[in-house]
């Protein structure tokens, strides 16, 4: 079993809390220096970052493993790591869930999109039915070796049938055995309180995604606990932090001479960053074995 997992559930003894987006294993490490106490692993991150693409469904499976393993081996706090649809029908979800778990994830959802999916905050989304979504929640809780592994139900239907489908949808994901509910781009802070009234007393935590595509509320932390949300998602802000940083970088340093005297203040020195990598650690280890 995996410590981290019991981690994951422990945080919900002193809710709220937020599931920091990372997009490799140097921001993994950053926003675990920062203080972040869980990790989260978009697939609309994971798609700009191994193919440069948009979020709409071209990932495989074991794309987005790989990507979540390295995420996992250079952290050491509770990875969520989305899963979109499962990559497909019961099968497919159920080895999902074994390559979550064998990757180091504590945690993950799964939406109820057909497939092409796309992000959720994108136009022209298409659902599976209610019935097909059951049947595959049930086969990935009962695919779960980890009983301490958190299985987060997610559906995208109020942009395509609206908030009363959802809610129905989410109503019956609950009776599977899954362990957290998430309603995704819901529109104004009235559905949000709609959305915990309905499920706050099916007794499971309730997901808010913190992402500003215009789409949902911007919501502080505490705003969206006060809102009957018990932990978040920010995840996608850090990758656009980083496209910002790196467009202005190599924007300065090519219409300026090509110089890296322009850039060095947008620069870590090299060994504050050999540092934060642990070069010094990794040496020592050497020099014990004696390969110095």
């Amino acid at each position: 079993m995996n410590p981290r997992s019991v981690k994951f559930r422990e945080l919900f003894r002193n809710p709220p809390f937020v599931c920091m987006g990372v997009h490799d294993a140097i921001s993994a490490k950053l926003a675990e220096e920062a203080g972040a106490k869980a990790l989260f692993v978009s697939g609309f991150v994971a798609s700009a970052v191994i193919a440069g693409k948009a979020d709409i469904g071209i990932l495989t499976q074991t794309e987005m493993f790989d990507h979540i393993r390295r995420i996992c081996r250079a952290s050491t706090v509770p990875v969520f790591a989305d899963c979109d649809t499962g990559y497909g029908g019961i099968l497919e979800t159920q080895r999902t869930m074994a390559l979550w778990e064998e990757a180091g994830a504590s945690c993950l959802h799964i939406e109820d999109q057909a497939m092409p999916k796309k992000c959720g905050h994108f136009a022209g989304k298409q659902l599976v039915s209610r019935d097909e979504m059951v049947m595959k929640l049930r086969a990935m809780v009962a695919a779960r070796k980890d009983p301490n592994f958190f299985i987060v139900a997610r559906t995208d239907a109020i942009a395509v049938n609206g908030l009363a489908d959802a809610l129905d949808r989410l109503e019956a994901y609950a009776a599977t055995g899954v362990d957290g509910l998430y309603a995704d781009a819901p529109e104004s802070v009235e559905q949000l309180k709609a959305i915990s009234q309905r499920l706050r007393p099916l007794g499971k935590p309730i997901l808010f995604n913190m992402a500003r595509s215009g789409k949902s509320p911007y919501l502080s932390l505490d705003e969206a606990h006060a809102l009957g949300f018990d932990f978040t998602i920010c995840p996608i802000e850090p990758m656009f932090a980083m496209h910002k940083a790196l467009k202005r970088m190599y924007e300065t340093f090519l219409q300026n001479g090509c110089s890296t005297n322009a850039i060095a203040d947008q620069c870590t020195p090299f060994d504050e960053f050999n540092r934060f990598v642990g070069l010094d650690e990794s040496i020592a280890i050497e020099r014990k074995f004696g390969t110095l």
